[in-house]
């Protein structure tokens, strides 16, 4: 980076409660160790890890809520932070006047109030509910009048922690869109979420925090993958629901070449599948489902089988894939069963087991598919 950065942050430590006394022998517990890096202009930088690695903690610091045990916060542009869904907001106020008081402390002047509320009364779309109390409000409500203001108040950092896990498709696209062109306008945004395609699609680095340490900080796949990677060091249990009893999986096994995959699944090989299912009781109209799913539980393979009937006893299925160009990155599979004219499920094991691929670590999207990428050219007239 060649510009000079919007925010510094430099061996920060936080700890929450009391220090111990001097002749007490316990460790220190600290929710952020030695946490460092820099925001620049028009850049996005997602934060991600697992529940409890500090992700609020460090977001609440730089926002100024909570006070740092030791290093330093350099704030050198205005922020306005998202944290909590009613943060700054008044529940006795209502839309209108929670803007009126949201703009006047981040400076805005009477003028420039009046210049942007039509602007955020448009963006917000609430209606009639602009002008009644905000403790009326929903969760999505609330997030739409928060995020309104946020785009529309002069502040060049913006600090956002899952506030887009609430609301419709249609608002969180509309989010997203008006987040890319606060970059554009070389807006920093500080992007906290467990949704890893949000993540990929407006982050330009990725902090990894676990236990409360900063693990990785680059590129965003590379991020992503290291993330894959403490989620699978947590183990993974495979997680049976059944509505028909008598159903049981005996065994689960990925094969090549006819012999047990015991190695990462190069991107483009083929892949065997074989499961086998005990059935103490017959079962008519059934389908067989089974599902190669990401780390965001997204089916990135589908497959499936009707049957008409399928008797008592013990079932050995097998799935085939050719060429299978999934993406680098980590699996699992998911099987179930649907019964009835009305397919009702009967039958499901998650995580039922894991498949690691290595490819390309910086490739986007889900699937890689054999494809050709050209252009021609000709000169202007």
């Amino acid at each position: 980076m060649t510009s000079q950065p919007v925010l510094q942050i430099a061996h920060l430590w936080k700890r929450y409660g009391l220090p111990p006394w001097p002749w007490q022998k316990t460790t220190p517990t600290y929710a952020l160790e030695d946490i460092s890096f820099e925001l620049y202009p028009g850049e996005t930088l997602g934060i991600i890890g697992v529940n409890g690695s500090g992700k609020s903690t460090l977001l609440k610091v730089i926002a100024g809520i909570t006070a740092i045990t030791q290093g330093e916060v350099k704030l050198l542009k205005p922020l306005f932070s998202m944290i909590e869904l009613n943060a700054g907001i008044h529940g006795d106020l209502t839309g209108r006047e929670n803007v009126r008081l949201l703009g006047a402390i981040m400076g805005l002047s009477r003028r420039d109030l009046l210049q942007v509320m039509p602007h955020i009364e448009a963006f917000c779309e609430l209606g009639e509910w602009f002008d009644r109390p905000v403790r009326q409000y929903s969760s999505g409500m609330l997030v739409r009048l928060g995020f309104a203001v946020s785009i529309h108040v002069a502040a060049e950092i913006l600090l956002m922690d899952e506030v887009l896990a609430v609301g419709d498709i249609g608002f969180q696209n509309k989010c997203l869109t008006q987040l890319e062109n606060h970059r554009r306008q070389m807006g920093s945004i500080l992007f906290v979420s467990h949704n890893m395609q949000r993540v990929r699609r407006i982050c330009d680095r990725v902090l990894l925090l676990h236990h409360g340490k900063q693990v990785f900080l680059g590129p965003t796949e590379e991020a992503i993958h290291a993330y894959d990677g403490l989620l699978r060091q947590r183990g993974h249990h495979a997680n049976t629901w059944a509505n028909l009893p008598g159903i049981v999986l005996q065994e689960i096994q990925f094969y090549q070449d006819g012999e047990t995959l015991c190695t990462p699944l190069q991107q483009g090989e083929n892949l065997t599948l074989i499961f086998i299912l005990t059935l103490e009781t017959p079962l008519q109209q059934c389908n067989i489902q089974v599902a190669l799913e990401n780390g965001d539980a997204l089916s990135v393979v589908w497959e499936s089988m009707e049957l008409d009937a399928l008797p008592a006893g013990i079932h050995t299925f097998r799935v085939e894939w050719h060429n299978l160009l999934l993406k680098s990155g980590h699996y699992h599979v998911r099987l179930g069963i649907n019964i009835g004219q009305f397919s009702s499920k009967g039958f499901r094991v998650n995580n039922a087991i894991g498949l690691e691929v290595t490819g390309n670590p910086h490739a986007m999207g889900l699937y890689q598919p054999l494809s050709s990428f050209t252009c021609q050219s000709q000169p202007l007239a």
